[in-house]
């Protein structure tokens, strides 16, 4: 496909082979297949090789990528004083071309995860050991296979579909067009509808793994982006009325305490830990001020001027997704313009990069009020439909809403998903899948939006390595 799959598929680079045995480890040793896939371990060092690119060092899918190229370019961020590269400022005006570094990254990071899981696919059930952890271990990197296509295949659209590690880099294999949006979106379903049976829960030691419920979850998510309202509802009312728990927490605070990573609300989370050499959760600096002593902020991510001001009073939300003041090392308070605080630890200061606050990729919130968009959308706001909501706007301080017209709900879901989602990597996406990124982004002086910014360009570096894939329009 490229040099980057060439060297993907040459190459298994798997983290951790060895000795990871724990989602929250991170040992890295280099092995080739030739060497690897003869035990139990080897399989479960394999899976959680693929699990790592959600939450490994540096800027990583969750670990700062996603914020960077696309909640900096939505109507929810900015970037912040101490964020000064180019490329990255150029997301925030949308001037962003398709050699931006981070236009790439996306791109490569996820291959590379693809590549992994793939691997860890077509090598475990060869190897001789416990039948139905051998099926759930294949099963893991399947859903997380998907996870990382939905990814790929909302952003830039058909992608080169890769399900297998070549045999050969001959360039019939590796020089790959890109297959259509609903063949990627058909793997997707496929691969979650495996991963539906995974266990409802697992033992504290293996904490954070995929389950049942995440797959189910992912797989709402994936028909809600479809418009496919009665199997959204379907997947919805199974997550909720499933063995699984889960529910909202009684404070919204409780999401982002660490003492909660992965609690009754948290579906499916990247895992960070501080204090672990480079796996703690960089969102805790990038969303934090620079000045006051004791705490070393990034300040590479800032809120647009709107958004603050769309919160209430009483809305609980506000105070726990921003802060404007701290206390420094001194016992001075230090106010500031409204800056991102879901994911600030200040146990770890002045080393605010070091947060142990896992990102919630999915949590039930979600599920809530994609039942009551799927429901509304199908049929008008229904009694179930209010319910969803309303939980999660009650849990918010809020008053229930009712006798809301279809249009009026909807505008309802929307801006709930908005107040409830920062800084979770949420904004880009329902932007898009809504239909509203031109008129949001205008309104927050982003006049720069064209159509062509629903689709990302593919990586111009791809396409000159690839003479089968074609560019997307406008680009």
């Amino acid at each position: 496909m490229n040099k980057i799959l060439r060297f993907t598929f040459a190459s298994i680079i798997l983290l951790g082979l060895q000795t990871c045995t724990s989602l929250e480890e991170n040992p890295e040793a280099f092995l080739t297949s030739d060497q690897f896939y003869q035990t139990q371990s080897d399989a479960i060092a394999a899976v959680n090789a693929v699990y790592q690119p959600l939450n490994g060092s540096g800027q990583t899918i969750y670990n700062s990528l996603f914020q960077i190229g696309m909640d900096i370019a939505s109507d929810e961020a900015l970037p912040g004083p101490r964020a000064r590269n180019a490329n990255v400022r150029a997301f925030a005006v949308l001037s962003h071309a398709t050699t931006n570094d981070r236009v790439d990254e996306i791109w490569r990071q996820r291959y590379a995860a693809i590549n992994r899981a793939n691997i860890a696919i077509e090598k475990i059930p060869g190897i001789n050991f416990d039948a139905t952890l051998r099926t759930r271990l294949v099963n893991e990197a399947k859903f997380l296979r998907a996870l990382y296509y939905f990814n790929l295949v909302r952003l830039y659209g058909g992608v080169p579909l890769i399900l297998q590690e070549p045999s050969d880099l001959s360039k019939d294999k590796v020089q790959v067009t890109r297959a259509s949006a609903d063949e990627v979106y058909r793997q997707i379903i496929a691969d979650l509808k495996d991963a539906e049976a995974l266990p409802a829960s697992y033992a504290k030691s293996d904490l954070g793994r995929v389950t049942g419920g995440a797959s189910k979850s992912l797989l709402l998510r994936v028909y809600l982006t479809r418009k496919d309202w009665d199997n959204a509802i379907s997947k919805a009312a199974e997550v909720i009325n499933g063995p699984y728990g889960y529910d909202l927490f009684a404070n919204f605070a409780d999401v982002f305490n660490k003492a909660n990573n992965n609690g009754k609300e948290h579906i499916f989370s990247a895992q960070f830990k501080s204090n672990t050499n480079g796996r703690g959760n960089s969102l805790g600096s990038r969303g934090t001020p620079t000045g006051i002593p004791g705490i070393d902020g990034g300040d590479a991510d800032i809120p647009t001027t709107q958004l603050y001001p769309l919160y209430t009073a009483e809305d609980k939300r506000r105070d726990v997704t921003f802060f404007t003041s701290l206390v420094g090392s001194n016992g001075k308070t230090y106010t500031f313009t409204p800056h991102f605080r879901k994911y600030y630890d200040p146990a770890v200061n002045p080393n605010t990069g070091d947060s142990g606050i896992n990102f919630p990729i999915i949590r039930f919130a979600d599920v809530l009020l994609e039942y009551a968009e799927a429901l509304n959308e199908k049929s008008g706001p229904s009694a179930e439909a209010y319910t969803a909501l309303n939980r999660v706007r009650t849990r918010a301080g809020l008053q229930a809403l009712s006798n809301l017209s279809q249009s009026e709900f909807r505008e309802a879901v929307y801006l709930e998903r908005r107040l409830e989602f920062v800084y979770e990597h949420q904004r880009w996406f329902d932007l898009v899948r809504t239909g509203r990124l031109i008129q949001n982004l205008k309104a927050v002086g982003k006049t720069n939006v064209q159509e062509k910014h629903y689709l990302y360009p593919i990586p111009q570096r791809e396409i000159d390595l690839n003479p089968n894939l074609d560019q997307n329009p406008g680009w």
